[in-house]
């Protein structure tokens, strides 16, 4: 069972520091504008706008850059015959403990890297450990070859659901002291790896216990023809019906009966973020199936991590804390 936390109003200020300190840092551009329903949303709507040119993918990324204590690493992966690699934090006192820690998968949005939540994300994480706000957890940054909305792409060139699932997640479990069941595996995303987030985490809620969709992708799934350049094209090409099975809602439809008894869900959004109407489509679509979930509307907030992960504050971890106790002592029981 995790210890409950022991904070104070001193401890807490240095958390809230750092939260204020990351309304710089977001990786995703600054969108300006109010939320507009009308709009078609691809998972990263205010990316996919403008259709800027996106970083080229690797599945080994040569920068093996690895801020805020995060450690570069490669896996075999036996669905590519080749190395793939991955960030991951440890917490303080893993060397030197034998205790074993849960772990969150943390997916990086429409064209950044596996770097992107060690500047967003990691060092909040830290300071909330350190604070006991959250427990001792590892991280593992995700290499999500930049556009690939965490689903095998349809021209088999990308699998990167079949990587993660088949490959990574038996590695990471493999390499480092994890706590391996589904109740101490975490699934959490911002942007593209919110949708990927819910992707994952709906379609194998055998293997995640937790999900946090953070400023979800979640474009309409609409069997429409969608343009070549939208980035959904480039995984699903012009298979509509896999594009809209491989959506969350679907999932959510299809595995409502699972997600109900045993998935703890989390999703949030800013008020003023392009990608506002697909949470809240999500979150009502939940309400709905009379699937439990936490759903907040982060106000005044575009769609930016720096800016959303700074007003959000603790709250993401603190959710963390509360499933992870809850899901022990249900194991227990």
């Amino acid at each position: 069972m995790i210890p409950r936390p022991k904070t104070t109003p001193l401890h807490l200020g240095l958390l809230g520091l750092l939260i204020a300190a990351m309304a710089v840092i977001g990786a995703e551009p600054p969108q300006t504008s109010a939320p507009n329903p009308s709009t078609p949303a691809s998972p990263d709507t205010p990316r996919a706008t403008s259709r800027r040119i996106l970083p080229k993918a690797e599945w080994l990324d040569r920068d093996h850059g690895a801020p805020n204590g995060t450690q570069y690493r490669t896996f075999q992966s036996k669905v590519l015959d080749r190395e793939v690699s991955y960030l991951v934090y440890l917490p303080p006192g893993y060397e030197q403990e034998k205790q074993r820690y849960p772990v969150i998968y943390l997916l990086h949005g429409m064209g950044g890297n596996q770097r992107d939540g060690a500047t967003t994300y990691v060092p909040l994480l830290e300071a909330a450990i350190k604070e006991g706000v959250m427990p001792p957890t590892i991280v593992v940054l995700v290499n999500g070859m930049v556009k690939s909305c965490y689903c095998d792409s349809s021209n088999g060139q990308c699998p990167m659901e079949s990587v993660i699932i088949r490959d990574l997640i038996p590695h990471v479990d493999q390499s480092y002291r994890t706590m391996a069941g589904r109740e101490s595996r975490v699934i959490e995303g911002y942007s593209m790896g919110g949708y990927g987030a819910g992707h994952l985490g709906f379609k194998y809620p055998e293997l995640f216990g937790t999900v946090v969709i953070n400023a979800g992708g979640l474009n309409d799934p609409s069997p429409m023809n969608i343009p070549e350049d939208d980035p959904m094209f480039g995984v699903f090409g012009a298979d509509n019906a896999r594009r809209v099975a491989a959506h969350p809602r679907e999932l959510a439809r299809k595995n409502a009966d699972r997600l109900r008894a045993q998935t703890n869900l989390r999703i949030g959004c800013g008020s003023l973020d392009n990608l506002l109407p697909g949470n809240q489509a999500l979150h009502e679509l939940l309400t709905q199936l009379g699937i439990k979930h936490e759903y907040e509307v982060v106000p005044d907030v575009v769609h930016n991590s720096g800016i959303y992960y700074r007003k959000l504050g603790t709250k993401v971890f603190e959710f963390h804390r509360k499933c992870l106790q809850t899901q022990t002592q249900n194991k227990v029981k």
